[in-house]
């Protein structure tokens, strides 16, 4: 844990690590196929809770990645705004939207007016934030949004994914993975230091931080299987492993969706239907799943043995 006198060492750590990855974020994070499907999931989702007027803030935009489909969506540049912590990253979002409005600012100092945002987005952001400091930063959102403003935004799980159980499951998922890395020529990139401050969440702390200052609202797991393989480009893979989402019903997923209203109308009811959910037991056939898997090693390797495609 972090105390609120050290968030200036963990906001240079955080620039430092920002500005590294700026050049490469798009091509890491949001260029493959199956990591596009993802952003287009979640873009669906936070339509639900756009209305046509709201004032929109993209809290932790990076280089503007997924500024393609906030434009498409919404109002337009003049009803949308982008802030991130890395002037990196904000000069490379200004470079790719030079009509957009980008701004240098933190989780803890949002550079918005009081009361004038009706959608905050938080996009794989909040995760970079020591957890002591997510009260702080749930209350420097609340001060951006308009009284029945919403908070909308998605988080890595880290606890009680498809492959966290060790054994023969996890081994067969992981065999795959390598599988298609191989046959594929899938390139993983090495990362600089991010600090003891990244981590993925257990959604129940993550939810327990966010009901005291919000209204939980919903909640959705995704991607439980095709997380495993974002990086790979290619279509026969990326098919096989949306469907395997599909037939999974996105349970166990490595992300979750949440919304969230800036006040407290039925708090209580909602985080009991959200507590419920996350306590939920698989509904999977894992003897059906793993017989699947081998089915969908088999077509990859028949597929792509004889003719591995190019690197990514």
């Amino acid at each position: 844990m972090t105390d609120l006198g050290s968030n200036r060492d963990f906001e240079a750590d955080e620039i430092q690590y920002e500005d590294a990855m700026a050049d490469r974020y798009d091509r890491d994070y949001h260029e493959p196929a199956i990591m596009r499907r993802h952003d287009q999931d979640f873009a669906a989702f936070v339509a639900q809770h756009f209305k046509a007027g709201d004032r929109v803030l993209d809290l932790g935009c990076g280089p503007g990645s997924l500024w393609s489909y906030w434009t498409t969506r919404f109002t337009g540049h003049s009803g949308l705004i982008g802030v991130d912590i890395s002037p990196q990253m904000v000069a490379r979002a200004k470079s790719g939207w030079p009509d957009g409005d980008f701004r240098v600012g933190t989780f803890l100092k949002i550079p918005v007016e009081s009361g004038t945002i009706d959608l905050v987005i938080a996009s794989s952001t909040l995760h970079h934030l020591p957890d002591a400091l997510l009260p702080a930063a749930f209350a420097e959102i609340r001060r951006v949004l308009v009284e029945h403003g919403t908070l909308v935004g998605r988080e890595p799980v880290g606890v009680g994914r498809l492959a966290d159980e060790a054994g023969w499951l996890s081994g067969a998922i992981m065999n795959f993975r390598h599988l298609v890395s191989r046959l594929t020529h899938t390139r993983e990139y090495a990362e600089p230091a991010n600090g003891p401050h990244h981590h993925a969440y257990d959604p129940k702390v993550f939810l327990g931080f966010l009901s005291q200052s919000f209204a939980p609202r919903s909640l959705a797991f995704r991607h439980p299987f095709s997380s495993y393989v974002s990086r790979c480009d290619d279509p026969l893979v990326e098919s096989i492993a949306m469907w395997f989402d599909e037939w999974l019903k996105h349970q166990r997923g490595q992300e979750f969706y949440y919304a969230a209203s800036n006040n407290f109308a039925d708090a209580a009811e909602v985080a009991r239907c959200v507590l419920n959910e996350l306590q939920s037991d698989p509904r999977y056939d894992k003897q059906q799943f793993l017989a699947l898997l081998q089915s969908a090693a088999e077509l990859i390797e028949r597929e792509l043995g004889q003719a591995g495609r190019g690197p990514k």
